[in-house]
């Protein structure tokens, strides 16, 4: 039997709990990934760590919120302390709140969307890096949106901590040059996943907020699978990557799709 691409590497995700993060969870873990998963919620985060340990995966559940510093630490501690090492970080936790005009937005609220968004994936990239360093391989993924660079009425938190995300990997991509520790983004598109719901939840009724949009692409069904998005996800930091850093990657870019789909049949 071959040997499996992730046989003994170890993979922080963060939102794992749900979505994109569990899918990734469940795709790495079939790779041979020993896994830690964080997210907010203490049930749902245990319950797909559980599930791979059924399957005989490697998982570990942290709950806690990534905004907190403290959570941070102990999510790295805890891959140290279980499996001696960190191969791959997955910085794909976000929050999409507020959705609000500047003008109205709550000042807390907004910060917590940079917290989470863009100065929790900075932490949990500070915390691997020496480790990443020191035994000479790291991939880190951060998961991006089409928000980064196009404007939403009503998202300029999420906005700014997208493209700040993509200034940051783009700045540490230069900084992890000639090493053999990397850092790619992936816009995964339109995902039918948590955050998409609560999008169309939002009762605009006297706003001048318009999700007709996000409400027209589900009912068409054009809202792309977490397991497709896992695949990406699975080349991404898998040996296929070897020759990328500070690159960018679109779940919309057909040709490299189709390459993914070639390299992982």
């Amino acid at each position: 039997m071959a040997k499996k691409k992730l046989q003994g590497q170890v993979a922080i995700i963060t939102g794992g709990g749900r979505g994109i993060g569990a899918a990734a969870a469940a795709r790495l873990a079939a790779a041979g990934a020993k896994l830690v998963l964080a997210a907010r919620s203490e049930d749902e985060v245990e319950n797909v760590a559980a599930t791979l340990r059924r399957q005989g995966a490697q998982a570990l559940a942290v709950p806690g919120d990534v905004s907190d510093p403290e959570a941070v630490e102990e999510i790295v501690e805890t891959a140290l302390e279980q499996f001696d090492r960190v191969d791959i970080l997955i910085n794909n936790a976000a929050v999409i709140w507020p959705l609000e005009e500047v003008v109205y937005a709550d000042p807390d609220e907004w910060a917590y969307n940079i917290n989470t968004n863009l100065i929790a994936p900075f932490l949990l990239t500070r915390n691997v890096l020496p480790v990443m360093l020191e035994q000479r391989y790291g991939r880190i993924l951060n998961i991006s949106s089409d928000a980064a660079s196009t404007p939403v009425f009503g998202g300029s938190a999420y906005c700014a901590a997208k493209a700040g995300l993509e200034m940051f990997a783009r700045v540490l991509a230069l900084e992890l040059a000639g090493s053999d520790v990397s850092i790619n983004t992936l816009n995964p598109g339109h995902v039918d996943t948590a955050m998409q719901e609560d999008i169309r939840s939002i009762d605009t009724t006297g706003t001048r907020l318009d999700t007709s949009w996000f409400h027209d692409i589900h009912a068409r069904g054009e809202l792309a699978t977490p397991a497709s998005i896992a695949d990406l996800i699975y080349w991404l930091v898998g040996p296929w990557s070897r020759a990328h850093n500070g690159a960018f990657f679109n779940a919309e870019d057909t040709t490299w799709v189709a390459q993914v789909h070639r390299d992982l049949a």
